[in-house]
């Protein structure tokens, strides 16, 4: 797996000022999506879009914490990364959150199916997680 620095090596994230509004704008919108989450039924029929919506409230909460120290990913691989630099997220967290990226990615872009236990479980890990997530950018106010 590639390390974030290799991501600034590349270009695929680059450095920049803060962006405290946008971060502010993407802490909201995270919030709003788990919400949803939580009031969602989990069925067959809404499975990909749950576990696609999971993927999105930590890709944003994780795009907040990047916009609040200077940074802009424009790999979804980098933007996981970035986690790895807070010792509060497991090597275990980090496996699953990558997965979920190749999850989301094949539901996405190749048709991929899920179904309701899959999506329980990506659900039980976001609620392990979030509390993290939130502290991680509540730092920085």
């Amino acid at each position: 797996m590639r390390t974030f620095e290799d991501f600034i090596k590349s270009g695929e994230v680059r450095k920049q000022g803060k962006n405290e509004i946008l971060a502010r704008a993407l802490i909201k919108s995270s919030q709003k999506g788990y919400n949803y989450i939580k009031k969602t039924v989990i069925n067959e029929e809404n499975a990909e879009h749950i576990i696609s919506d999971v993927y999105d409230v930590i890709r944003e909460f994780i795009e907040s914490k990047l916009n609040l120290d200077g940074y802009k990913s424009y790999s979804h691989e980098a933007t996981i990364l970035y986690l790895k630099k807070f010792k509060e997220f497991s090597d275990s967290e980090m496996i699953f959150l990558d997965n979920l990226r190749k999850i989301r990615n094949g539901i996405k872009y190749y048709g991929k199916e899920a179904n309701k236990e899959s999506a329980i479980q990506v659900i039980n890990f976001l609620d392990s997680i979030i509390k993290k997530l939130k502290k991680l950018v509540e730092n920085e106010k």
